[in-house]
């Protein structure tokens, strides 16, 4: 197995474990339904983490390019379960209206929720298709 492999393993590991600790922990957050959102996440993207391990020898992409793709995923996934945490426990809810219906917080912590919330979301859409584009077209 390579360096890579067992990294998105180990780290998808992880956060699935992170993920169930932060479901016992939902009620004591101040918006409850995004620290739901947080533990979803975390056992969600945790799961995928390990199942692109499992994958990952089969994409067949150079490994500069792996190493980058693998680590921009698996920092992408961590920072927006913090992301969602911090949301849940200061009841942000500007840019997550869904989960966040009936809170608010000072636009400080809106916005670094924001950037954390976008930015993750963003650099895993695109390495998620980088990891598409690559393993087919190299």
């Amino acid at each position: 197995m390579s360096d890579v492999t067992i990294i998105l393993g180990k780290g998808g590991l992880l956060l699935f474990t992170a993920g169930l600790l932060i479901g016992a922990a939902i009620p004591r957050f101040v918006n409850p339904r995004m620290g739901l959102s947080a533990h979803l996440t975390a056992v969600q993207t945790g799961t995928a983490l390990i199942a692109f391990g499992l994958f990952w020898p089969y994409f067949e992409i150079t490994q500069t390019l792996s190493t980058i793709l693998a680590y921009s995923l698996l920092s992408s996934s961590y920072v927006l379960v913090v992301g969602l945490i911090i949301a849940a426990i200061f009841g942000a809810s500007a840019n997550l209206p869904i989960a966040g219906k009936g809170f608010q917080s000072s636009p400080a912590k809106e916005l670094i929720v924001s950037i954390l919330v976008f930015s993750s979301s963003g650099l895993m859409a695109i390495t998620c298709v980088g990891i598409c584009l690559f393993s087919v077209v190299l």
